[in-house]
């Protein structure tokens, strides 16, 4: 665990908050200089405590449903595990990749049009790995809210717009610019209006009005840091759950249930084998079991199955779809 000061942890919230806030503003915030934060920004980069910047999306905004695919391996080597690693985070169509734990040892987002397009993507990873592949599991995404991590200063919960995507909505159509712009800004949320302008040809007024744009129309969602919980002395978890005899308004009860509960980062609904997926960061195993527990007993009459998954490290985060691009060999 890298040992981690208090501001740093009020850092990671700011850009957690908005991760393309400057500098200044992010010092002001925290009441000291714009220095400090450069320096201790720097800090948890080098410490691999900040892994990048990536921005969320609403992709289905742009026609887009995400496919989270559980995998299982078999006659795994190192090297060829890393073969696997390397194939996905090269994938245009690959949101989400992280190791994980329990039955399963990776978890991977793809994203893509239609079911025919994702089955193509998965009929060519089979053939890629045939030997490597013993099982899979296959959990279509409905809609997604990502609350954040407050619980790093934080022991409730304040009220706010909380970034989400997915569920029923119209497909936008983007031109060329937003989509080298989106493109940017996927790779590095705190790549700036200048920079951008300079490489697409423009000007930054340009740049910084079309940005707002799509966070009007929802299709930015947020620019948030990626963490590695393994460098900060916290530990990742998803809860699966299948639920029975349910009703509207118990589902809205449970929402509300993991609103209330700091630790909870997200809660993702599902479609298919589970109903509903909640990730959640703790400190201790200890923790994870008490959370487990409180959760499954306020909710004991219409959980029908119940699983958890301890995630490690993550290997890439981008919600940008690389295919959307093809059409224009000039992007």
């Amino acid at each position: 665990m890298t040992s981690l000061i208090k501001l740093d942890f009020r850092l990671l919230v700011e850009l957690e908050s908005d991760a393309r806030q400057t500098l200044s503003q992010i010092a002001k915030k925290l009441k000291t200089s714009q220095q400090v934060v450069s320096y201790r920004m720097k800090s948890l980069e080098k410490r691999e405590v900040i892994g990048g910047y990536y921005t969320i999306l609403d992709l289905s905004k742009l026609g887009y449903t995400s496919y989270r695919t559980m995998i299982r391996f078999s006659n795994i080597t190192t090297q060829k595990y890393k073969e696997i690693i390397k194939y996905l985070v090269n994938h245009t169509n690959v949101l989400w990749i992280v190791e994980c734990g329990g039955r399963w040892d990776l978890i991977v987002n793809f994203i893509a049009k239609n079911v025919i397009q994702y089955n193509n993507f998965l009929i060519k990873f089979r053939k890629k790995f045939p030997s490597q592949i013993q099982n899979y599991d296959i959990l279509p995404t409905a809609n997604a809210v990502y609350f954040g991590r407050d619980y790093f200063v934080k022991d409730k919960r304040a009220p706010q717009d909380m970034p989400s995507f997915g569920g029923e909505s119209r497909e936008i159509h983007l031109d060329n610019l937003n989509l080298k712009i989106l493109k940017f800004l996927s790779r590095n949320a705190r790549m700036s209006a200048v920079n951008m302008a300079t490489k697409l040809k423009t000007s930054s007024n340009t740049i910084m009005l079309r940005v707002k744009e799509m966070k009007k129309k929802g299709i930015i969602q947020g620019f948030k840091p990626v963490i590695h919980l393994e460098n900060v002395g916290y530990f990742g978890y998803k809860s699966l759950i299948k639920l029975q005899n349910v009703t509207e308004q118990k589902e809205k009860e449970i929402v509300d249930y993991l609103k209330s509960k700091i630790n909870v980062v997200g809660i993702i609904r599902l479609i298919g084998a589970w109903d509903f997926e909640i990730e959640f960061e703790v400190k201790t195993n200890r923790e994870m079991l008490e959370f487990n527990r409180e959760f499954r007993d306020s909710f004991k009459n219409i959980i029908k199955e119940f699983e958890t998954i301890p995630l490690f490290h993550e290997y890439k985060y981008d919600f940008f779809p690389g295919d959307i691009l093809l059409q224009n060999k000039n992007i």
